[in-house]
């Protein structure tokens, strides 16, 4: 079965600081550990060969822009998706958005999902969702997640977190629930 994932920045972020033949550096990430960063090189990786996994893009290139702005044309994650691109491995969506160019969600959504440039992520994975395409979300390091992904599920869209307990680590410290 053909599945889809809107795949995070934060992912391509990752698997390029572990790839040697990126520019990104290992400090220019928040997973300190070079183990943890291997595990989203290698998940992306796999991703990116496996033509039964989608990655969704939307038409207006607002999820693109936003991995040129973070990543160089070099880097690997911006590569891997490339990848799929050229291969046609895309479930293409389109996004309402406002005029400040966030995209426009329900407002319970709205609500849960506080940071505006994931709600571009958020509402791709809606969409196709709602075109009848099995979709997550895929995050390796942002906690925020964490936070909307009961609304989140509730809407249908679940969050693959890739480095699950090293991310609930860090958001019971941000939280105030856990060591520093």
């Amino acid at each position: 079965m053909v599945e889809s994932r809107v795949v995070d920045t934060n992912v391509l972020i990752v698997a390029s600081a572990a790839d040697d033949g990126s520019s990104f550096q290992p400090e220019s990430t928040p997973v300190e550990e070079a183990a943890l960063r291997e595990l989203v090189l290698a998940w992306l990786q796999c991703f990116e060969v496996d033509q039964n996994r989608q990655v969704v893009l939307d038409y207006d290139w607002r999820i693109c822009s936003e991995y040129q702005n973070k990543l160089g044309d070099q880097d690997y994650g911006w590569l891997a998706v490339m990848a799929k691109q050229d291969r046609g491995e895309v479930v293409w969506v389109s996004l309402e958005v406002d005029v400040d160019g966030h995209a426009i969600l329900q407002p319970a959504m709205a609500e849960a999902v506080t940071d505006l440039a994931d709600r571009k992520m958020v509402a791709a994975g809606l969409e196709a969702i709602k075109a009848g395409h099995p979709c997550l979300l895929t995050n390796a390091c942002d906690t925020d997640w964490l936070d909307c992904n009961q609304t989140m599920e509730a809407a249908g869209l679940r969050v693959e977190h890739l480095l699950e307990d090293w991310l609930r680590a860090r958001w019971q410290v941000k939280h105030g629930t856990g060591r520093k």
